[in-house]
């Protein structure tokens, strides 16, 4: 029987292989490197995984190695995380063209960098992210409440925002992420206003919430269980560790369906979900 090439895969492949992805309990309770890059070929088929720390500071050695990795690739088709186009992609890709690296590490951070490299090089590029309306909508069917979900997008936002080296201040710049949310919510007769998602997040966390000035923020929404955090735990990262569980499946979908149609795939995702689907996207090439 004729083995099965890079990712020409059976359901039953596939599905195997989803399973596989790390589970945040599992994640919590292992340690790794960061950057964590990973290789995979068969046959004429590469990808390379550059698991990355989140950073805007176009100062970090981060960068080069970025770049260094797409070199050694000379890919076919880029992958980076969290790119939202709205408008026009041609006119979008014209202004990351003119802008500098240092302009598009400040706003977009690592995954801006590694689309700015796709761009410049004209190779093709793809955010393989899940419609956020299906994730909702997925998090609404696990019982999760609508001010919850909304509480927890505006503190993902406060994460980011807490990340920037320039803060012109947090309402003005959540502002643009909640009018996505509810236009990709589209909730009747909900208060979609940024004053009610910290009053919730408060009554959640029990503190009062600085959002100019939160050390941890990023504490508030992590999707993993840390041993040594659990008791601190809410229902906001109990909703993050669900996000990211999501995403990792259709992410690792749409990487395995991008490999039957490109020959060389880089991709540069946050550390934890490099960790977290390479036990997937091994499993796909056995």
């Amino acid at each position: 029987m004729e083995k099965e090439s890079l990712f020409e895969n059976s359901d039953n492949k596939l599905e195997s292989a989803l399973a596989s992805i790390m589970t945040a309990e599992e994640y919590s309770k292992i340690e790794h490197s960061t950057p964590h890059v990973f290789e995979l070929k068969s046959g004429d088929k590469e990808l390379l995984y550059f698991g990355a720390p989140h950073t805007h500071d176009s100062n970090s050695s981060l960068f080069e190695k970025i770049e260094s990795a797409f070199n050694k690739i000379n890919p076919d088709v880029v992958f980076v995380e969290g790119v939202s186009v709205k408008g026009d992609k041609e006119v979008f890709e014209q202004q990351l063209k003119a802008a500098s690296s240092e302009e598009v590490i400040k706003r977009m951070g690592e995954g801006g960098f590694a689309l700015k490299l796709a761009v410049d090089n004209a190779i093709d590029w793809i955010c393989p992210e899940p419609d956020e309306e299906d994730l909702y909508k997925e998090l609404i069917t696990r019982g999760f409440t609508k001010e919850q979900i909304f509480t927890w997008n505006v503190f993902r936002t406060l994460a980011q925002y807490n990340r920037l080296k320039d803060k012109q201040g947090f309402k003005e710049y959540v502002e643009k992420f909640i009018d996505d949310f509810k236009q990709k919510t589209g909730w009747e007769n909900f208060d979609y206003s940024c004053d009610c998602a910290i009053q919730s997040g408060e009554e959640i966390l029990n503190k009062q919430i600085d959002v100019e000035n939160e050390p941890s923020a990023s504490d508030f929404i992590d999707p993993i269980p840390w041993e040594e955090k659990k008791d601190k735990q809410t229902v906001l990262n109990t909703i993050g560790e669900n996000f990211s569980s999501f995403r990792d499946k259709e992410i690792v979908k749409n990487i395995a369906s991008a490999m039957k149609t490109n020959q060389r795939i880089f991709i540069v995702y946050g550390a934890s979900h490099a960790v977290m689907q390479e036990p997937a996207l091994k499993k796909l090439i056995e």
